[in-house]
């Protein structure tokens, strides 16, 4: 199972760690969760600070983290603007999950949560938000993903 990092979430990873972002963490280390990072979102979580880009590295350098290629986000990105049904101002999260086959958000943002959830967007998994830490039961593997073991 993949999940995707929204910028507003980026600070809960800083030092001390936030107990949401611990558990994220503590899924992704002990637990075989993978996170996907591409595109318009790798930009922003790497200008987000220093420890956030630092943990995305090693994350990818232990095959935890997996990047999409920007350009696949990009042009996906402008399959979603195409459509006029996003609400919040990331389609690109929404190209991102829909490359990677990530269902699975991290984020605080209401109208991205919308449109993370819509069927007409996001369908064949739908996605689902992790908010905070009694949400573990979110962090869950899906053979889907490109951040799937083996791959």
């Amino acid at each position: 199972m993949c999940l995707i990092l929204d910028t507003d979430i980026a600070h809960h990873f800083n030092s001390p760690m936030q107990p949401d972002a611990s558990k994220v963490l503590d899924w992704v280390e002990k637990r075989g969760g993978c996170i996907v990072y591409g595109g318009k979102n790798a930009d922003e979580l790497f200008n987000a600070g220093p420890e956030i880009k630092r943990l995305l590295l090693n994350l990818s350098r232990a095959g935890r983290a997996k990047q999409v290629l920007k350009s696949r986000v990009e042009l996906e990105t402008d399959a979603v603007l195409a459509t006029g049904l996003c609400r919040s101002n990331d389609p690109h999260i929404i190209a991102l999950a829909r490359t990677s086959n990530a269902r699975v958000l991290f984020s605080h943002d209401a109208n991205l949560h919308i449109d993370f959830k819509n069927a007409q967007l996001l369908a064949k998994p739908r996605g689902v938000v992790y908010q905070n830490e009694n949400q573990t039961h979110l962090l869950r593997h899906t053979n889907s993903c490109i951040g799937r073991p083996g791959e």
